[in-house]
């Protein structure tokens, strides 16, 4: 084995799964949308243009088929509408409905409301600290996967 601390590291994947377990909520069964789906929402409406699959993709870090099968599910319930692309027939962009706007309305403090705890608990110079250690360590895995 190359990494002899390797103990170490099982130890902090594991502190990270536990946080992201308690960050991350999950949706009860009678909620509508996953945290999945409230996240593609979120993305979608805060956009200021009309998102592709493949804008979605590469924001979320997430698999073409996982977009794919998002959007269907997303449109199928009335949150999410296609729209052809005006310079590529073959693609389409994504808008998000009244009815999708909605949803987040109904549900984001439920998905929010770990971080909201956070955000009221930590010195505000931490809080900023770890999500710009987050988006970080995000920038660098995802560029491992290209």
């Amino acid at each position: 084995m190359k990494d002899k601390n390797w103990t170490d590291i099982v130890s902090k994947q594991g502190d990270l799964r536990h946080f992201a377990s308690m960050a991350i909520r999950k949706s009860g069964k009678s909620e509508h949308a996953s945290a999945q789906e409230i996240d593609f929402l979120f993305r979608i409406a805060l956009s200021e243009e009309p998102l592709t699959p493949r804008q979605i993709t590469s924001a979320m870090g997430i698999s073409k088929t996982i977009v794919s099968r998002l959007t269907d599910h997303l449109e199928s319930k009335g949150f999410i509408c296609k729209e052809a692309s005006a310079s590529d027939r073959r693609s389409y962009c994504i808008r998000i409905t009244g009815a999708g706007k909605d949803e987040i309305d109904r549900m984001y403090y439920y998905y929010l409301d770990p971080l909201y705890t956070l955000q009221k608990n930590m010195k505000k110079e931490k809080f900023e600290t770890l999500f710009q250690l987050i988006r970080e360590a995000n920038e660098i895995l995802s560029s491992q996967k290209k």
